[in-house]
């Protein structure tokens, strides 16, 4: 390449790209070429009067480029999975101590029952606490899988109100049967196949609980009810899970 050689400011250069030479551009076209990254510290340069291709950094294009780039900023550490992974080793913990407290439950009772005596008695009128305080904790976690503004009530007021009487037989429609609607209302717009909640087994459930003060078989039926209440509460899990694991896709 033969030119007129040219003070470096006014210099023509020429750059490679694709191993193939492209000029002459004016030290503005680089610059402009630089920042649409067309042309970067090691892209090879020439211009008359040099003896060989050199990259860029290297000639007096070099104060264009930092002399030490800033090391590369780290993304912030990926926590989703790992929270992720934990909110669904508690929830199946949940269940599963729901479960196996719900059937110790039972055999206490039928024990006090058989035995009549006092200490027996008593263990079996503490033994469904536990169950008690793990079915709360899997409801609040999965009435908080329900936007605010589709759901009937909030996470605190569906475990709070169970606890008042005789108002308790009509909320655990709400707590419980409304929680199941509005869980598949969840999976079905997040088009999650084959996690729908049996939403007669909770309705069964809520039915058999106001049963449950019906003299002399109340007993019976509210046993019979909670024994029930485990499959569909494992429906409800699976769905949360399902949700949760969508969420943070």
């Amino acid at each position: 390449m033969n030119h007129e050689k040219q003070q470096p400011n006014n210099a023509m250069w020429y750059y490679l790209r694709d191993n193939q030479p492209i000029g002459p551009v004016d030290s503005a076209e680089i610059t402009r070429l630089k920042g649409s990254g067309d042309v970067t510290r090691s892209t090879k340069v020439w211009r008359d009067g040099m003896a060989e291709w050199q990259p860029a950094i290297s000639t007096e294009l070099g104060g264009m480029f930092p002399k030490n780039a800033p090391p590369p900023v780290s993304p912030p550490a990926i926590t989703v999975p790992i929270q992720r992974a934990d909110d669904v080793k508690r929830l199946n913990t949940w269940f599963t101590v729901f479960w196996i407290a719900v059937v110790a439950s039972v055999f206490s009772l039928v024990a006090g029952f058989i035995s009549q005596q006092p200490i027996v008695i008593a263990i079996a009128i503490c033994g469904p606490i536990p169950a008690v305080i793990f079915l709360c904790f899997i409801l609040h976690r999965l009435w908080s899988l329900v936007p605010p503004a589709e759901a009937q009530t909030t996470p605190g007021k569906a475990i709070g109100f169970l606890f008042i009487p005789l108002f308790n037989f009509y909320w655990c429609f709400v707590a419980i049967h409304g929680l199941a609607k509005a869980i598949n209302a969840q999976i079905r717009r997040a088009s999650i196949p084959g996690k729908q909640v049996n939403e007669g087994l909770t309705l069964t459930f809520c039915i058999l609980m106001c049963c449950s003060i019906v003299p002399f078989l109340g007993a019976i039926i509210s046993i019979a009810g909670t024994i029930m209440l485990i499959f569909p509460l494992q429906q409800l899990k699976d769905a949360g899970i399902a949700l949760i694991e969508k969420e943070n896709a």
